[in-house]
C-alpha cells in the first residue's frame, strides 16, 4: 500500500515534476515516482527512486519506494535489500516494516513476518494498512493495556462545632484548626446546603451543535417536580389552610403523594425512550453519510436503507431534512451514473420534491437538485442551480464542497474543462480524502491530456478507499490504456480490471459494462503488441500476468465476448459505443470507428467529449479535416470559447491552409495567458513565422509553448527546435545557439534538433564549430538515417 502523504493539488504536483525535471535531488522524487509506479513504468520508478537514494541516503522513504517497485515485479530479494537498508537508517519506520513483515510472509518466513508487522504496529498503533495486513496474516492485534481504576472519592471530614476553618485548608475540613487543636474529628455526612455547588459537566461538540428543540424530556419532567416541592415554602398561608383541611383533603392528599411520582416517572420514562430514539437516528444518518461519501453503488445503496431507517425510528423535523437530502443524493446519483431505471429516478424525484417544498435547508438535496436536472438532459438550469446554492453560501463566508464538486462534475462533462478544473480544485482543497473529488480530478485531467495528474488523482482515490473504488480502478487501467506503449502497464491494468469484475459486491452495471469493453480494449492492443516486443521473457510474463495471446484468432474471440457482456449489462450506455470505437481507431479501422463514436453522438449528442473523440479519427483520414471542423464547430457549440477545442478547430483548419482561419481560432485559444495550452501557441507560432513573418511574437509563442510542454520532452524539444529556427530568420545567433541547445537538453533523442543545429553550425563559417556539427550530423543519422535532412548530415559528418 502507498504511505500516506499531503494530498498535492494538480497545481503543486506539476511544480513537482518540473523542479525534478531540473533537481532530482529534490522532494520532488516522491510524487513522480509514486506516479511512474502505478502506470506499471517501473524503470522509470527505478530510475526516480535511486536518484532519490542517493539525493537522502539518511532518509528510508526513497528506499522503501524502491522496495514497492521490485516487489510490484515480484523481485522480493532486490525489495528486501532496500528495505533493511531503510531500516539500518530508520528502525522503527512502520512503512518499512510493515512491507518487510508482507515480504517475509510471502516468501514463507512466517515468524521473521509477524515479528515485523508487530514491530510496525508498535510503531503506530492505529494505522489502519498495519491492521489490515495483520489481520490477512491472521496477526492478532495487541490489546491495550486496562486503564487504571479511578481513584476512590476523597472522604468528607466534618469540622467540630464551634472550631473555625483555617484561612490555609480547605472548606473540607481536612488539616483545619481542630486537628491543629487536637481534637480527633469525626466522620459524618456533609449536610446538603454545605456541599459544595455542583460543577457543570464539559459538554460534547456534538452536544453543543443540537438544537434545543432536541432536549431531553427527561429535564423537563424533573423540572415540573422541582416546582412542585417549592410550593408550600412559597405559600406564606399555607400552614394556617394544612391545619384546616378535613378528612377529603388528607385522602386527595394521599392520592396525590402516589399520583404525581407515578405521573412523573411515566413522564421521565417517554422522555428516555424519545431520547434513546433520536440518538439511534441520528447515528444510522452518520452511518449513511459515510455509506454515501463511499462513493460506490452498494455504498449508495446501504446509505438508502440506514436513512430509511433514521426516518422510520425518529419522525421529527431534522431527522426528516438530514434522512430527506441523502435520500434524495442518493437515488439521484445511483440513476444518474449507475443504472438508469424509473424505480431510482422516480424515488429521486420524490425526495426532491417533497424537500424542495418543505423548503430544508440540506447541502445534499441541493447538490442532488443539480445533479437531477443535468441527467433530465437541462444542462444550463443545473448549473444555475448549483451557482445559485454557491454564492449564496459563499456571501455567508461558508464552502461547502459538495456543491463546488457537483458544479465541476456538471462543467466537465458539458466539456468546459477548464472551469471544471477550477471547481473540482476548490471542492479537493475542502474535503481532501473524498474518493468522488478524486476520480472527477482523475477523469477530468484524462480529458485535459495530463496524463501524470489524472494518474495521481486516481491513486488518492484508491488510496481512501483501500484500492477498492471501481471508478478508481477503471479510470486508471483506461489511462494506461491510452499511452502509447503500456508495456508492463498493461500487467496494472489487467490486474485492476480483474479486481473490478470480481468485486463483492459487485459495481453497478454500468462499471462492469464499462470494465468488460475496455478489457476488450486491452486485449485488442496487447494481443498486437505482444507480436512486436522482442524479450522473449517480457512476452512470457505479459501472456502469464494478463492471460492475453498473441493469437489473433483467440484475442478475436475473446474481445467479442467481453464486449457481448458488457452490452448485456447496459446496453443504452454511449459510452460503450465511445470505447468500442476507441478500440476500432486503434485497429486503424477508421471508417469503423467514426460510424460506432456517431452512435454515441446520437444517444447523446450533448456530450462534447464524444464530438472531440470523432474529430480525432477524421483527423487521421486522409482527407477528413473538413469533417473534423465540423465535429469541432459543433462541440464549440456546447462549450463556447474552450481554449482545447479552439486548439484542435485552429489544427484542422492549418491542415486544410486556411491560415487566416485558423490564426483567428488559435488567438481566440491563447486569449488568456493563464490557461495552459501549449498546442495552441505552438502553431500560431508556426502561422506568424512562417506566413506573417512575425519572428517576435512567434519566438514568443514557441518558448512559452516549450515551456508549458514540460511533462512531454519530446514536444518542449520541438518547440525549443522552432524556437531556434525563428532566432536564426530574425538574425540572432546567439539566441538560436541557446535555443538549439536547450532542444537538445529537452529530449536527447529528439533527431530534428541534432539536424538543424548541425545546418546552423556549418552556416556559421567558424573552423571552431566544424567538429561539433559533424558530431551533430552524426548523431542525427543514427536516430533517422532515412529521413529527408539525412543527405545534408552524410556530407557534414564526412561519411
Amino acid at each position: 500500500m502507498p504511505p500516506t502523504t499531503k494530498t498535492l493539488s494538480p497545481a503543486e504536483l506539476a511544480k513537482l515534476e518540473h523542479a525534478f525535471a531540473t533537481d532530482p535531488a529534490s522532494e520532488a522524487y516522491k510524487p513522480l515516482a509514486e506516479a511512474y509506479l502505478g502506470m506499471g513504468r517501473f524503470m522509470e520508478a527505478m530510475v526516480v527512486c535511486k536518484k532519490g537514494v542517493k539525493a537522502h541516503p539518511q532518509m528510508p522513504d526513497p528506499r522503501v519506494l524502491l522496495a514497492r517497485v521490485y516487489a510490484e515485479q515480484g523481485k522480493d530479494k532486490k525489495a528486501v535489500e532496500e528495505l533493511n537498508g531503510a531500516l539500518q537508517v530508520a528502525p522503527s519506520d512502520k512503512l518499512a516494516l510493515r512491507l518487510m513483515g508482507t515480504l517475509q510472509l510471502r516468501n514463507g518466513e512466517p515468524d521473521a513476518g509477524k515479528a515485523s508487522l508487530l514491530k510496525a504496529f508498535e510503531a503506530d498503533p492505529a494505522d489502519a494498512e498495519t491492521q489490515e495486513a495483520m489481520q490477512k496474516a491472521g496477526v492478532p492485534v495487541p490489546r491495550p493495556a486496562a486503564p487504571e481504576p479511578p481513584p476512590p472519592p476523597p472522604v468528607q471530614v466534618a469540622q467540630p462545632s464551634g472550631v473555625p476553618h483555617s484561612p490555609h485548608t480547605p472548606g473540607n475540613g481536612v488539616g483545619s484548626a481542630s486537628a491543629q487543636h487536637g481534637s480527633s474529628p469525626r466522620l459524618q455526612p456533609v449536610p446538603h446546603h454545605a456541599q459544595p455547588p455542583p460543577q457543570p459537566r464539559p459538554s460534547r461538540p456534538r452536544q453543543q451543535a443540537r438544537s434545543q428543540a432536541r432536549r431531553s424530556y427527561a429535564d423537563e419532567a424533573v423540572e415540573e417536580e422541582s416546582i412542585s416541592e417549592l410550593s408550600e415554602v412559597s405559600d406564606p398561608g399555607y400552614r394556617k389552610r394544612k391545619k384546616s383541611k378535613s378528612g377529603s383533603s388528607k385522602a386527595v392528599f394521599i392520592l396525590l403523594i402516589f399520583a404525581v411520582p407515578v405521573a412523573a416517572a411515566a413522564y421521565y420514562g417517554v422522555g428516555q425512550w424519545k431520547a434513546r430514539q433520536v440518538k439511534e437516528a441520528n447515528g444510522k444518518l452518520r452511518e449513511a453519510t459515510d455509506k454515501i461519501k463511499a462513493d460506490t453503488y452498494a455504498g449508495y445503496q446501504q446509505g438508502i436503507e440506514l436513512a430509511d431507517q433514521a426516518l422510520t425510528i425518529d419522525g421529527s423535523a431534522d431527522t426528516n431534512r438530514l434522512a430527506r437530502g441523502l435520500l434524495a443524493y442518493a437515488y439521484t446519483v445511483r440513476w444518474g451514473e449507475h443504472q438508469r431505471d424509473e424505480s431510482n429516478r422516480e424515488a429521486a424525484e420524490k425526495h426532491l420534491r417533497e424537500g424542495i417544498e418543505g423548503k430544508e435547508a440540506s447541502a445534499y438535496l441541493r447538490a442532488a437538485d443539480a445533479l437531477f436536472k443535468y441527467y433530465s438532459g437541462k444542462n444550463d438550469e443545473a448549473l444555475s442551480t448549483i451557482e445559485e446554492w454557491i454564492k449564496g453560501a459563499e456571501a455567508e463566508k461558508k464552502q461547502v464542497g459538495l456543491y463546488y464538486l457537483t458544479r465541476g462534475i456538471i462543467q466537465m462533462n458539458s466539456g468546459d474543462l477548464e472551469a471544471a478544473k477550477e471547481s473540482l480544485d476548490k471542492a479537493q482543497s475542502i474535503t481532501p480524502d473524498d474518493p468522488r473529488v478524486f476520480v472527477a480530478l482523475g477523469n477530468l485531467h484524462r480529458r485535459r491530456g495530463s496524463d501524470m495528474q489524472a494518474l495521481t488523482a486516481f491513486n488518492n482515490a484508491l488510496k481512501y478507499t483501500r484500492n477498492s473504488h471501481p471508478d478508481g480502478l477503471l479510470g486508471t487501467a483506461k489511462l494506461i490504456l491510452d499511452q502509447g506503449d503500456p508495456a508492463a502497464g498493461y500487467i496494472t491494468a489487467a490486474k485492476y480490471l480483474k479486481t473490478l469484475l470480481e468485486m463483492e459486491p459487485p459495481p453497478s452495471p454500468r462499471q462492469l459494462a464499462q470494465a468488460h469493453f475496455v478489457k476488450a480494449l486491452l486485449v485488442s492492443r496487447l494481443s498486437t503488441d505482444l507480436t512486436l516486443y522482442t524479450d522473449k521473457d517480457f512476452v512470457k510474463k505479459l501472456e502469464t500476468e494478463t492471460g492475453v495471446s498473441s493469437d489473433a484468432g483467440k484475442a478475436r474471440s475473446e474481445i467479442q465476448k467481453e464486449e457481448n457482456e458488457g452490452l448485456a449489462l447496459d446496453r443504452n450506455n454511449p459510452e460503450l459505443s465511445m470505447l468500442r470505437g476507441r478500440r476500432l481507431a486503434y485497429e486503424n479501422r477508421l471508417d469503423d470507428a467514426a460510424a460506432e463514436i456517431r452512435k454515441a453522438i446520437e444517444m447523446n449528442n450533448s456530450a462534447s467529449h464524444f464530438h472531440v473523440e470523432l474529430a480525432k479519427v477524421l483527423m487521421r483520414k486522409e482527407g477528413g479535416e473538413p469533417a473534423a471542423e465540423e465535429a469541432l464547430k459543433k462541440a464549440l457549440a456546447l462549450v463556447p470559447g474552450s481554449p482545447k477545442l479552439l486548439a484542435m478547430l485552429g489544427q484542422a483548419q492549418y491542415r486544410q491552409r486556411k491560415f487566416d482561419d485558423a490564426r483567428a481560432t488559435l488567438e481566440k485559444a491563447v486569449s488568456d495567458s493563464k490557461t495552459r495550452n501549449p498546442e495552441a501557441r505552438y502553431l500560431l507560432g508556426k502561422i506568424l513565422r512562417d506566413e506573417k513573418k512575425d519572428y517576435a511574437r512567434a519566438a514568443e509563442l514557441f518558448d512559452k509553448a516549450a515551456q508549458e510542454y514540460f511533462q512531454d520532452p519530446t514536444q518542449s524539444a520541438a518547440s525549443y527546435d522552432e524556437l531556434g529556427q525563428t532566432w536564426e530568420l530574425k538574425g540572432d545567433k546567439d539566441k538560436a545557439r541557446t535555443s538549439y541547445e536547450k532542444a537538445l537538453n529537452a529530449d536527447k533523442d529528439y533527431p530534428m534538433a541534432y539536424c538543424h543545429y548541425a545546418r546552423f553550425l556549418s552556416r556559421l563559417g567558424d573552423a571552431k564549430e566544424k567538429d561539433k556539427a559533424k558530431a551533430l550530423a552524426a548523431e542525427f543519422l543514427k536516430q533517422a538515417p532515412r529521413d529527408p535532412c539525412a543527405e545534408d548530415m552524410k556530407s557534414l559528418s564526412g561519411g
